[in-house]
């Protein structure tokens, strides 16, 4: 093979490492932007291309490797869920360290064989441009399309909890919610009264579990009648918002939002 073929093969190589990246990125970034994650993914995409650009300045190694983390990190984010993986806590920490460490230790286990990996400045400037050249259009319509999935799941959110919201003293109480509607609530929802604006993660949480008694009836063929008698159990959640001082608010109005940005709100009362 001359050295133009090889030449070829590595930009085309490093063509399909950018946008391959580009758009396991543009998913991660939409995903934590639908999750409320968008400082956990900011992190775990940021920090590993950082760490070994600093460790391979100067080396024709360093963007490649740089890609190659960003892809390892956006997998792992994006996989996560799938497998029962938490995407905050510790859980973030060793996906970053991953991200890290993989290309570092393929890297070293090469070095241990004898071997040098050769990049090349062809397939390493390929990788850089297509992945930013990808990026920008992948992650509009990505985050496009998870805008336009969050204004109708915020929507019907903040109208189910505006019918389970009443003033109790000086708190306000929502319930009841199931395990997972309370936690999209607590990760999406706040409340805002014309003096002050409370966001529902700083709300207590309490768990009531309800116990019914189920009786099924059913019919066998010969017109005898079987009576199933059980017991079910289910948790059930009630958050509980302070109110700092104000006594009960004139107005209230519950509303959604991705940080700075309202989503959907429904006035209450």
């Amino acid at each position: 093979m001359s050295a133009t073929d090889q030449q070829n093969d590595r930009s085309v190589a490093g063509i399909a490492l950018g946008v391959v990246t580009a758009y396991v990125v543009a998913i991660a970034l939409a995903g934590a932007y639908h999750e409320s994650e968008i400082l956990d993914v900011l992190a775990l995409l940021a920090l590993p291309p950082i760490v070994l650009f600093s460790i391979y300045g100067g080396s024709e190694k360093r963007f490649v490797f740089c890609v190659s983390s960003l892809l390892l990190a956006g997998v792992f984010f994006d996989l996560s869920p799938a497998i029962g993986v938490s995407r905050g806590g510790l859980s973030l920490v060793l996906m970053t360290i991953a991200a890290t460490a993989i290309p570092l230790a393929i890297d070293l286990v090469v070095v241990d064989m004898g071997r040098q990996i050769h990049v090349g400045p062809s397939l390493a400037r390929m990788a850089q441009l297509a992945f930013v050249i990808a990026l920008v259009p992948l992650a509009g319509v990505k985050l496009y399309n998870a805008h336009q999935a969050i204004v109708a799941e915020d929507g019907k959110l903040v109208g189910e909890l505006a019918g389970h919201l009443w003033a109790e003293g000086d708190t306000l109480v929502v319930d009841p919610l199931d395990r997972k509607t309370a936690d999209r609530a607590l990760r999406r929802l706040a409340i805002r009264t014309k003096e002050k604006t409370y966001s529902l993660s700083d709300a207590d949480v309490e768990s009531v579990r309800e116990t019914r008694t189920v009786r099924r009836t059913t019919n066998n063929a010969r017109g005898n009648e079987a009576t199933e008698t059980t017991r079910e159990q289910e948790d059930r959640l009630r958050l509980i918002l302070k109110l700092q001082g104000t006594g009960i608010p004139d107005e209230v109005v519950l509303f959604s939002h991705r940080g700075p940005v309202g989503i959907a709100q429904a006035k209450v009362w």
